[in-house]
């Protein structure tokens, strides 16, 4: 059977695991079987993929620093894996998807900041007949809230904690004049609707947009985001409640070494979603 050919848009943390997973098939000595083959990188900083290409074992035959000739690119591959920005989402998604191209998006909160922008994506891909893949992230209880919401939800809450250093560059926390390094205790930098922290706090709360599209919409998923000094991992805690009974979910994250704005499971769930691609039978809903 013919390899997935794969391009991926985006080589920070999340993006180098992924391609490192593609070229090895393999997570820590475990055997993924996913059948891809890595055809292309691109990233705006060079020396971004020149650090990642000297830990794959075969670089991409196509490399490059922007969108120009994409086109052309995109008949080189199969699936495109968005890890780059929210920016990115229209930048390179859509015209994939137009030509047909199955994607993956991780800057999943670009489906909300942009207005039109889900709606678009959704209606191409059923007019191309591909598939747009949206993987759960750093968070579980996704397969629950989705059946949830079948039968009914009246509410979906979600809290974010994380150590101040990882809200560090967040222009909303500059504009309010926090200083993260002298907060001593927990202290709450944000609750309201989980469309207003996608936009305040793109770079750390993805799972807010994954769980508005799962469930009840980005105006009726209430999010509080929290700065914990105590913390050492990423924590995230979910609750819904519906027809079906009460869902309480929480995940305490390792932090990406190379980026402690997000969570290794982040990475591992876009991997698993390759997987499931792949792999011909599907667990979960």
């Amino acid at each position: 059977m013919a390899k997935i050919r794969v391009g991926v848009v985006g080589c920070g943390a999340i993006g180098s695991e992924i391609c490192r997973a593609i070229d090895r098939d393999e997570v820590n000595g475990r055997e993924l079987d996913l059948g891809m083959e890595l055809k292309f990188l691109i990233d705006k900083h060079p020396e971004k993929i020149e650090r990642l290409c000297k830990r794959l074992r075969k670089k991409p035959s196509i490399i490059k620093s922007d969108s120009t000739e994409l086109d052309i690119i995109l008949e080189e591959v199969d699936l495109i894996i968005e890890c780059a920005s929210q920016a990115a989402v229209r930048e390179f998604v859509i015209p994939a998807l137009k030509r047909g191209k199955e994607v993956m998006i991780l800057s999943v909160g670009a489906l909300l900041c942009e207005p039109g922008l889900f709606e678009e994506i959704e209606s191409i891909s059923k007019e191309k007949g591909c598939k747009v893949y949206v993987p759960s992230g750093a968070v579980a209880g996704i397969d629950g809230l989705k059946s949830g919401a079948i039968g009914g939800i009246q509410s979906v809450e979600l809290t974010t904690r994380k150590p101040p250093s990882g809200f560090e560059g967040n222009e909303y926390v500059k504009e309010r004049g926090i200083d993260l390094f002298s907060i001593k205790k927990k202290e709450m930098l944000f609750m309201g609707s989980a469309k207003d922290a996608e936009r305040l706090f793109p770079e750390n709360v993805n799972v807010a947009a994954s769980l508005s599209i799962a469930g009840i919409g980005s105006e009726a998923t209430k999010v509080k985001i929290v700065a914990d000094p105590s913390a050492e991992e990423n924590v995230h805690e979910i609750v819904v409640k519906g027809e079906f009974g009460k869902l309480f979910v929480r995940v305490e994250n390792v932090p990406s070494i190379a980026n402690p704005k997000t969570s290794y499971l982040a990475a591992l769930s876009a991997i698993a979603t390759l997987k499931s691609i792949s792999y011909s039978i599907r667990v979960g809903t």
